[in-house]
């Protein structure tokens, strides 16, 4: 397949390849052609992309565990540091700092295995 693309900014380590599908077998492979060398394109399960982690099945369930994750962690970090400051005071640093992990991209999952 030719992508009339100028490959030669083309970084080839840094390019993933993916296949959405709900087949199991999943036998294609990607090359690029630079400069007469054929350089093949990694193929991945699941890829970050601006901050959201997306998977094959496009489930999105390492991305709602890596926020549960971080949002523990964040929670851990409150009540250690912050032990001694009253309840309203406490809800303001878990609204600042524990619910904007939560909240991230979550148009892309929140209807989460939605049956229609």
């Amino acid at each position: 397949m030719v992508w009339l693309m100028v490959t030669k900014g083309l970084n080839v380590d840094k390019c993933k390849g993916m296949t959405f599908t709900s087949n199991i077998t999943k036998d294609t492979s990607y090359n690029v052609n630079i400069k007469e060398s054929i350089h093949n394109i990694q193929k991945v399960d699941c890829i970050k992309d601006l901050g959201i982690l997306i998977d094959s099945q496009l489930t999105f369930k390492d991305h709602i565990q890596a926020k549960i994750n971080k949002a523990y962690i964040m929670i851990g970090l409150l009540k250690r540091n912050f032990i001694n400051v009253d309840c309203k005071t406490f809800i303001s640093l878990y609204k600042a700092l524990v619910r904007p992990h939560v909240a991230y991209a979550n148009s892309v999952w929140s209807p989460y295995k939605k049956v229609i």
